[in-house]
C-alpha cells in the first residue's frame, strides 16, 4: 500500500522539474523579447523634397541582421534631414533615403483646387498622379486638346470636406521647381484633371 509520504515524495521530482522548467521559459522569453535594435521609422508617408521634422518620425524596435547596415539606428538622427525618396508610413528610414544636402531640396509644394469630377473618388494623399489640362472654355474657338502638365508627381494633402456642397477639393502637390510655373499657368484657364498612377 502506497502512502502519503510516498505519493509526497513521488510528486516532489515532477514539481521541480516543472518549476524549473517555467524559470527556464521565462529567461527564453526575456532573452528574446529583448533581441533586436532601435530603428527609425516614419510615422507617415514621407515625400521627397521634404524635410523630416521631430514629429514625422519615431524608433521602433527590430532584428535585422546583415541588412542592418541599411537603416538608420537610433544614434542616426534623421530628423532635419531631406528626404530624397518617398518613404511610407511606418517604414524603417533607409540611409540612402535621405540626404544632407538641403541644395537638393527643388521641390515646391503648389495648392490647387479641383473640381470633385476631376478628382478620382477614392484618391489618398501619399499617391503618385499625373496633371493633365483641359481646355473648358465656352466659345467659337477649337478646344485644345487635352495636355499632360506633369507627371510622377506626389499628392502631399487632400481636402474633401467640400464634395458633398459641390465645391472644389483642395489639393497640395510637390512639385519640382522648374514645373512650378507650367502648374500654375495651367490654372489661368481650362481644367486640371488628377489621374492616379498608383505607383
Amino acid at each position: 500500500m502506497v502512502t502519503y509520504k510516498e505519493k509526497s515524495a513521488s510528486r516532489l521530482p515532477l514539481a521541480i522539474t516543472l518549476v524549473i522548467a517555467s524559470f527556464l521559459s521565462a529567461v527564453i522569453l526575456a532573452a528574446t523579447s529583448n533581441r533586436g535594435d532601435q530603428y527609425w521609422i516614419a510615422k507617415h508617408t514621407l515625400l521627397p523634397g521634404a524635410l523630416i521634422a521631430s514629429t514625422d518620425v519615431t524608433t521602433a524596435k527590430f532584428s535585422l541582421g546583415e541588412n542592418a547596415s541599411v537603416y538608420l539606428d537610433r544614434n542616426e538622427n534623421p530628423v532635419g534631414t531631406l528626404v530624397l525618396t518617398r518613404i511610407s508610413a511606418e517604414s524603417l528610414i533607409a540611409k540612402d533615403a535621405i540626404g544632407d544636402d538641403l541644395s537638393n531640396g527643388s521641390s515646391h509644394l503648389v495648392p490647387l483646387r479641383i473640381a470633385s469630377s476631376d478628382l478620382p473618388s477614392a484618391i489618398m494623399s501619399g499617391e503618385t498622379i499625373d496633371l493633365y489640362w483641359v481646355d473648358s472654355r465656352d466659345n467659337n474657338l477649337s478646344p485644345s486638346p487635352p495636355t499632360l502638365i506633369v507627371s510622377g508627381i506626389y499628392l502631399v494633402a487632400i481636402d474633401k470636406s467640400g464634395k458633398n456642397f459641390g465645391s472644389d477639393n483642395s489639393l497640395t502637390v510637390s512639385v519640382e521647381a522648374s514645373d512650378v510655373l507650367r502648374v500654375l499657368n495651367a490654372t489661368t484657364y481650362g481644367r486640371l484633371v488628377v489621374v492616379s498612377t498608383h505607383g
